[in-house]
């Protein structure tokens, strides 16, 4: 289950600028890189050129090709001609007939029907991910093989001279390569996205034929079960409305529920389709503290041990894309121990009458850590307590049971029983819970003695309202867009100066490299810290050979531990440094976790992708601009 944490919904200026720490932000992180890519790239090419035509005349024919690129080049750069090579580049990959992609992705999509199970716990996150990922991948590979072999083909085959001998500039066939194998790339992802979504609405479409042991109540409602279907069931409670219709909604069950309705004097229960299944919730975060375990506030819970942080950033991810964060701002896992005065106090702001009009949908995504084996079939009890900071007064505690590895809803009704300060009555949540300024503090405790409920900043948060399922499809799709553009745009600046093969293998290990950047940075933040994890990879090999813990110090000398050492912090940084300047695709990637947990994938990420990519991309056409013009295309 993916947490979300409040750091993943910085808006896009937080991430580009960041005012108080400006030497932090992406913005001069991305000019840095770009500017010492230029100038190692100058520094090669220099080297290149000298040991071809000597040192004085290498130097002029770099800066001749500069020169070229800002008074000849840019400026004459036409539209027409771009997009006539990108039709030529069009048509050159559909004779490769890359359409089987398609149709791969077609034939999946009919036999994922049989080993899907849409009886899982949570099948909608089931079906999503997998249209994502297949989509994913097949187009990222698509984007290596069309982009990494199609200029070393021209220029091995002699067809390139079809188009050096006219009037076409670098920037031009780099453009239109690029250009054209992107427009191949979005013919096959539009309708991969239209089935996709098809293929998961259809999937999860379901109906119970009907209802069982429906009993009346001596107050008046009905309450029973439907039918089984794909192995579940729910149970409901039906009210009569004024016109005598019997009218209610089933139970969560599987990540969805529906309503059932049964008009007067019909005997017919008419059950809605699956609601709740395929969302993208739009959550209003709040801020955390804690009450220590006999009521002192603590800005951490009790730590119950080592725990790694599973989605969002992450504190590592943190500091790799934004240098070193401060204390506060990474992401720990408090725990609250049950039966004492432990709790968490979330503090939510602008809880207005006009964002949440009939009631407060609450939503938590909460973990249990048991000290002992307890009721081992049921889950932890928990309150909920609404409490305004600035009166004091305060609701009745509502228990509830925490649902682990699954988002959990509560609606919080607009009228509750509580104490305003100085007696016991009903209360209104806007008038007497939520202050003049929107502010609401919410409470959570455990009730189980010995048992602890662990939460973080981000694992609570009300939902005002939520976007439609097939926007936010639309906007994982153009996440992979994205991707499928950085990719092909370093499978073109390779194949400018190597054949086929070696590009294809230079882009897989660039995109390799930026998979493993989190992994990498995490050695090397253990290093930093000097957390004996078992050190970089010397350490880790002696380690391994010699059989030792990597708990323990390691058991060598002194003057040979240093030199260990030593080695591993240079071979780790240099990886570092390496993997930082690499496009990181599991950040990009993430957009398909948001879609499948149900959360709305936000503008700001999706411009921050957008955004890398186009640098990336300009690094690229650069590069590969350079490598054209300066290489020797001899008949």
């Amino acid at each position: 289950m993916m947490t979300l944490q409040p750091e993943d919904f910085w808006t896009y200026s937080e991430w580009l600028l960041r005012p108080n720490a400006f030497l932090q932000s992406a913005l001069l992180q991305g000019i840095v890189l770009i500017l010492m890519a230029i100038v190692a790239g100058l520094i090669v090419g220099y080297f290149i050129a000298a040991l071809r035509k000597g040192p004085s005349e290498g130097f002029y024919s770099v800066a001749r090709v500069i020169r070229e690129l800002f008074t000849k080049d840019l400026p004459g750069t036409s539209v027409a001609r771009v997009y006539a090579l990108s039709r030529l580049a069009f048509k050159e990959a559909i004779r490769r007939k890359v359409l089987v992609v398609a149709a791969i992705f077609v034939v999946g999509l009919l036999f994922a029907g049989w080993y899907l199970n849409p009886s899982s716990n949570d099948p909608a996150r089931l079906y999503i991910s997998f249209v994502l990922t297949a989509t994913n991948y097949l187009i990222l590979i698509l984007a290596l093989f069309i982009s990494a072999f199609s200029l070393p083909a021209d220029i091995q085959n002699k067809t390139i001279y079809t188009i050096v001998t006219k009037p076409v500039r670098a920037t031009e066939i780099v453009l239109g390569r690029i250009g054209g194998f992107v427009a191949v790339g979005t013919c096959l992802l539009a309708p991969m996205g239209i089935a996709s979504y098809f293929f998961v609405t259809r999937g999860l479409d379901h109906d119970h034929a009907g209802v069982e042991q429906i009993e009346q109540l001596p107050d008046g409602t009905f309450v029973g079960k439907t039918t089984f279907d794909r192995n579940h069931q729910h149970t409901f409670t039906l009210f009569e409305d004024e016109e005598g219709n019997l009218i209610g909604e089933t139970n969560v069950a599987r990540g969805h529920q529906h309503t059932i309705r049964r008009d007067k004097g019909s005997e017919d229960y008419v059950i809605s389709a699956p609601l709740g299944g395929l969302t993208a919730r739009v959550p209003s975060y709040g801020d955390l503290y804690f009450l220590s375990r006999d009521g002192q506030e603590s800005s951490q819970g009790i730590d119950t041990g080592y725990e790694k942080t599973s989605g969002g950033y992450g504190s590592a991810g943190l500091e790799r894309l934004f240098g070193k964060t401060s204390q506060a701002k990474r992401i720990e896992f408090g725990y609250v121990e049950g039966g004492s005065l432990g709790a968490g106090i979330y503090t939510f702001y602008n809880v207005t009458p006009d964002r949440y009009q009939d009631f407060i949908t609450l939503q938590f995504n909460l973990r249990a850590y048991r000290a002992h084996k307890g009721i081992i079939d049921q889950g932890l009890r928990a309150t909920i307590t609404l409490r305004n900071p600035e009166t004091g007064a305060v609701s009745d505690p509502r228990t509830f049971v925490v649902q682990e590895y699954q988002v959990d809803e509560y609606q919080l009704p607009l009228t509750i029983e509580g104490n305003d300060g100085e007696e016991n009555r009903e209360l209104n949540v806007f008038e007497d819970l939520v202050t003049e300024d929107g502010t609401l503090q919410l409470e959570l405790r455990c009730l189980d003695r010995g048992q602890y409920l662990g939460m973080t900043r981000g694992d609570v948060f009300l939902r005002p309202h939520e976007t439609s399922f097939a926007w936010n499809l639309t906007k994982a799709y153009f996440s992979i867009w994205l991707q499928m553009v950085m990719v092909i745009s370093f499978g073109v600046m390779f194949s400018t100066f190597l054949n086929g093969p070696v590009a294809m293998l230079m882009t897989f290990v660039c995109v390799l490299m930026g998979f493993s950047a989190e992994r990498i940075y995490d050695v090397r933040h253990y290093l930093d810290t000097n957390q004996d994890m078992g050190g970089g990879p010397v350490e880790s090999l002696i380690r391994l050979v010699r059989q030792d813990a990597m708990t323990t110090e390691l058991d060598v000398d002194p003057l040979t531990a240093k030199i260990v050492k030593g080695i591993d912090l240079v071979a780790v940084y240099s990886m570092d440094a390496l993997a930082t300047s690499l496009p990181n695709l599991p950040k990009m990637l993430e957009t398909a976790e948001y879609a499948a947990g149900g959360f709305d994938i936000f503008d700001s990420l999706l411009l921050r992708h957008a955004t890398t990519t186009f640098c990336y991309f300009l690094l690229a056409f650069l590069i590969s601009y350079f490598c054209l013009k300066t290489r020797e295309i001899a008949a």
